[in-house]
């Protein structure tokens, strides 16, 4: 396992977040915007289009009424440009279409023996779903909880960006402690033999960009790793979760008044992470992450400790690998021999998480779920099942390529006229207002809480952003590859628009260039909410 290393926000940051992209392109020449446009919004995007930072970029803009189909304004509209975290919505759509918004995950357990006097001769199998979550998110109401900006998804917590967070209210091990307690109400009090995970609902995939994608997922495959800060001079207090006797953190962080060192994180055997750096006196918690390389070996040794604090005895190693020879064939999961099962709220919750926080590794997860559908193992195969949709729905095979499920791939592209395409057509299909539901709002929550505050707009404007980052290789250049935003409008008249405006190739001199960007492509979807 590489070090993982706080590095500045411009470069590590971005590439953390599935944003830091590996190809640009040369901008073309600017096209002009037709369409009945009102003299503001024309003001408004002349006003900010000609800006010094984006003489050199390409800009792509549709605006659709939602009732009529009618085109109302249009700048290149059918240019196929990098998208970023938009291709999201392609995703997200998919796994909708393929099991339905109220679908919900259900994670069994079985017995493969007989129970005599409270003993289990055989093995207990958790059979996993490919629920994210897993009982991390969900919240008293039965929804999943997120972030909103400008506390940052604990998924992104190494990426140098302030504010990293964990859910509020969740718990890593809900799940495991509550099937756990089923499982000793079923009347199994000592497992005899061994305690496994069946992971065979898809292979595990491994994104160069983003990580591990498995069917088991525990605190979603990370470990948060919280530094708090001492007198200066003073030992920092680091904890961690979930904690499991699998995973040892160790650490050396140090409080200092001023100017502290990056935090690092780095395996120093199998299962031991050791944390050292500096932390300055009166900042807040700091949490990182550490990606976990094994996720079924992770939850294996987590669910026999679940069992052994609800009052079952396993006789099996808890630690180690996984050992999946074991499984047996699918006919020893019957109705009779289920003893514990964990089912999750619906999925229309799990795209919400998708699209408010725009989490890459559960985008790349509803891919996998669409190659399950194709019957497939392979992730890739869902990539397929996109494409029927997409072809279904009217998006142009000639400007729209799918590489993955994030966005994250910088050979893929869309057109914002793809985009408002699909986003006209999904409002007839019954789980259409999902899609709508699960954006961020502007200026009220997600990774659009913080855009467009005070904004007559705000709460008006449903967003899913996106973004990919490039660092030239000398001389500290980095260009913005992509900043989209696409969705729906409530506009002031009362009418219903979806629009979808993108960006390429702009210079990034520093952080506050890439957030200027949003925040003029946020601007010119005011304009549009307050003139029409």
């Amino acid at each position: 396992m590489p070090v993982i290393r706080m590095m500045p926000v411009t470069l590590f940051a971005l590439a953390s977040l599935g944003i830091l992209s590996g190809t640009g392109a040369r901008a073309d020449a600017l096209p002009p915007v037709v369409g009945e446009l009102p003299k503001s919004v024309s003001a408004q995007i002349g006003e900010i289009q000609s800006k010094a930072a984006y003489a050199h970029t390409s800009w792509g803009i549709r605006v659709v009424d939602l009732d009529t189909g009618a085109v109302l304004a249009d700048q290149a509209g059918e240019r196929s440009m990098v998208p970023g975290s938009i291709m999201k919505v392609y995703t997200s759509a998919t796994a909708l279409d393929l099991y339905g918004a109220d679908y919900r995950f259900q994670t069994p357990v079985y017995r493969t023996g007989p129970v005599s006097d409270g003993v289990l001769d055989g093995d207990l199998i958790l059979v996993a779903s490919g629920d994210f979550s897993f009982g991390l998110r969900t919240q008293p109401d039965g929804t999943l909880g997120y972030n909103n900006m400008p506390e940052i998804d604990h998924n992104y917590a190494d990426t140098g960006f302030a504010g990293g967070a964990l859910v509020k209210g969740s718990d890593p091990l809900a799940a495991l402690d509550g099937m756990a307690r089923k499982v000793r109400g079923s009347g199994i009090s000592k497992v005899a033999g061994d305690v496994l995970i069946d992971a065979r609902l898809f292979e595990t995939y491994r994104d160069p960009t983003d990580g591990i994608i498995a069917p088991i997922w525990l605190n979603e495959n990370v470990i948060d790793i919280m530094t708090t800060a001492a007198s200066a001079g003073q030992p920092a207090k680091i904890d961690w979760r979930p904690k499991t006797a699998s995973i040892k953190v160790t650490g050396d962080v140090m409080t200092v008044a001023e100017n502290p060192k990056p935090i690092t994180i780095e395996q120093q055997g199998s299962g031991e992470i050791r944390v050292s750096g500096e932390i300055a006196a009166g900042s807040p918690l700091a949490l990182n992450i550490w990606h976990v390389p094994d996720p079924a070996a992770f939850a294996r040794t987590a669910f026999i400790e679940a069992l052994e604090r609800a009052g079952v005895k396993v006789d099996a190693n808890p630690f180690g690998r996984n050992p999946a020879e074991k499984l047996p064939g699918n006919a020893a999961y019957s109705a009779e021999n289920k003893v514990a099962e964990h089912v999750s709220p619906p999925l229309s919750e799990f795209v919400k998480v998708i699209l408010k926080v725009s989490y890459n590794r559960g985008a790349h997860l509803m891919l996998c779920l669409a190659a399950v559908k194709a019957e497939s193992r392979d992730c890739a195969a869902g990539i397929g099942k996109e494409l029927e949709l997409l072809d279904r729905l009217g998006v142009s095979r000639q400007s729209t390529y799918v590489f993955d499920g994030a966005g994250s791939n910088d050979h893929g592209k869309t057109a914002p006229a793809d985009q408002t395409t699909l986003l006209t057509r999904i409002v007839k299909e019954p789980w259409g207002a999902s899609i709508r539901d699960g954006m961020a709002i502007l200026g009220v929550d997600g990774t659009q809480a913080a855009n467009g505050l005070g904004s007559p707009a705000a709460g008006h404007i449903q967003i899913k952003d996106g973004a990919r980052v490039i660092p030239a290789p000398g001389d500290n250049q980095v260009l913005i590859v992509a900043k989209t935003q696409v969705g729906y409008i409530g506009a002031k008249s009362g009418r219903e628009l979806a629009f979808a405006i993108f960006l390429n190739n702009a210079p990034f001199g520093s952080v506050d260039d890439f957030i200027a960007a949003d925040h003029d492509i946020a601007e010119i979807a005011a304009a549009i909410q307050q003139a029409y």
